[in-house]
């Protein structure tokens, strides 16, 4: 957990006079970032909801365009299914996840923590901005996997190095065996770390696609090419000509905020579905409610986008190994 979502949650306690559950915020910390990393984002790339405010309609491709609502998500699930069978060459992807406490109607306002001392307070807003995860990777027929980053800091968006940015967790799937990095080496688990796509939510997307509801027409937005707020992401594989916002359901995406956290991930809004003109899904914009506070709201919004290469990416092997540190001799 980190230190500001700590500080919440301590408030929080205080405020209600019982034991809290910020503890919950983003998963078992053993799943997705073990500990302190679960919520170590340290910076905010700022959105003002599920669509922008002056969202812009690009014209339809010849594809996309010429599509129902039912006939475009069908045929994107066709492509993304292919893609991840044998013989297909998979889907790469990156996500920006941002989470902010938001102050619930005609409840208290959000305390600030002061960022030169957690012991002091800035005050009370609407809302208090969390920070931002990212995390990049790749399915295939044979495998997936992703590395999961901190990142930039608020305001910094612009000067944001993402060749250097801290890595925080590795997940790899490869001959049918789990393996996650912490940081120490790769050792085999039972349990991947991520946000957004882990393999079963992966496998889950053409299902979304064709079992979403009420479809309807949605005005583009840049937020759906995260590149455009954090230079070095690639980006989808084209630019969306086609936007449809559709309800959609927590079994259709389950590691929408992050692998561990079904049970306290309630959809609070339409996704927004992007597509090409050549009618394939290369965005994906969720915004989920952590339902772990208690008093607050605790917004997630998950910006995800898709490539499609000819050829599968190639599994990397699982090393360095993690090796365990040697016990400690009496006396030392």
């Amino acid at each position: 957990m980190s230190t500001g979502v700590r500080w919440v949650a301590d408030r929080e306690r205080a405020g209600r006079g019982r034991r809290g559950r910020l503890g919950e915020l983003h998963g078992g910390a053993g799943s997705l970032v073990l500990g302190a990393a679960v919520l170590l984002i340290v910076g905010l790339v700022v959105r003002g909801g599920l669509l922008s405010e002056r969202p812009t309609l690009a014209g339809p491709g010849a594809g996309a365009g010429a599509l129902s609502p039912t006939e475009l998500t069908a045929g994107a699930a066709s492509t993304l299914s292919d893609a991840l069978a044998p013989g297909g060459g998979g889907l790469e992807f990156e996500i920006v996840q941002t989470s902010t406490i938001v102050a619930r109607p005609g409840g208290p306002l959000v305390e600030l923590p002061d960022p030169a001392d957690r012991t002091k307070s800035l005050g009370f807003a609407e809302r208090y901005p969390l920070g931002t995860l990212i995390e990049r990777g790749f399915a295939t027929p044979d495998g997936y996997w992703m590395e999961l980053l901190h990142g930039p800091e608020p305001g910094a968006e612009a000067t944001f190095e993402l060749a250097t940015a801290q890595v925080s967790r590795q997940a790899l799937v490869r001959n049918g065996k789990l393996f996650r990095n912490d940081g120490e080496g790769w050792h085999e688990t039972d349990e991947l770390p991520g946000i957004g796509l882990d393999p079963a939510t992966i496998a889950l997307l053409p299902g979304l696609l064709t079992t979403a509801t009420g479809a309807t027409e949605a005005l583009l937005d840049s937020v759906i090419d995260p590149a455009t707020a954090i230079p070095g992401l690639r980006g989808p594989e084209s630019p969306a000509v086609r936007a449809l916002a559709a309800t959609t359901t927590v079994a259709d995406a389950p590691g929408i905020i992050a692998v561990d956290l079904v049970a306290a991930t309630e959809i609070t809004t339409p996704a927004v579905l992007a597509f090409d003109a050549a009618g394939r899904l290369v965005g994906l914009t969720i915004t989920a409610r952590n339902t772990n506070l208690e008093i607050h709201d605790l917004i997630v919004e998950t910006v995800i986008t898709f490539r499609y290469p000819d050829r599968p990416p190639s599994l990397p092997e699982p090393l360095p190994a993690y090796v365990a540190p040697a016990p400690a001799k009496d006396g030392q």
